[in-house]
């Protein structure tokens, strides 16, 4: 598998609050930050790379590449994914973590949000 340490780092935590510069619904973050313990496992137990992919950066202006892992971890045997990312020469590091059915969970959270934004 992955033969190169995983960092964690601010960016990794930052991203999981503010994944594109706004702030995540405060249920979301609950539940990202409820992820974490299950990321470690994930990466050591891992049999291959899920997904693979290279892209610019356009801000940072350097190349970046992606891993995506995933495994059946954590007492409830879930299956979760981590997205490792590492740009330029530098380390890889942390990024996101999530279950796999997200998008479920996702539209549950944002109809509770928008249920108590909206209340008529």
């Amino acid at each position: 598998m992955l033969k190169d340490d995983v960092f964690f780092t601010s960016k990794g935590f930052h991203h999981l609050l503010y994944p594109s510069g706004k702030m995540r619904p405060i249920k979301e973050q609950m539940y990202k930050l409820g992820l974490l313990p299950l990321v470690i496992p994930v990466i050591m137990n891992a049999k291959k790379i899920y997904k693979y992919n290279q892209s610019f950066i356009k801000d940072l202006r350097k190349e970046a590449e992606f891993w995506t892992l995933r495994d059946v971890v954590g007492r409830q045997r879930t299956l979760t994914k981590v997205i490792l990312r590492k740009v330029g020469t530098g380390n890889i590091t942390f990024l996101s973590v999530m279950k796999k059915n997200d998008k479920k969970i996702w539209s549950k959270i944002k109809k509770t949000i928008y249920k108590k934004r909206w209340p008529f």
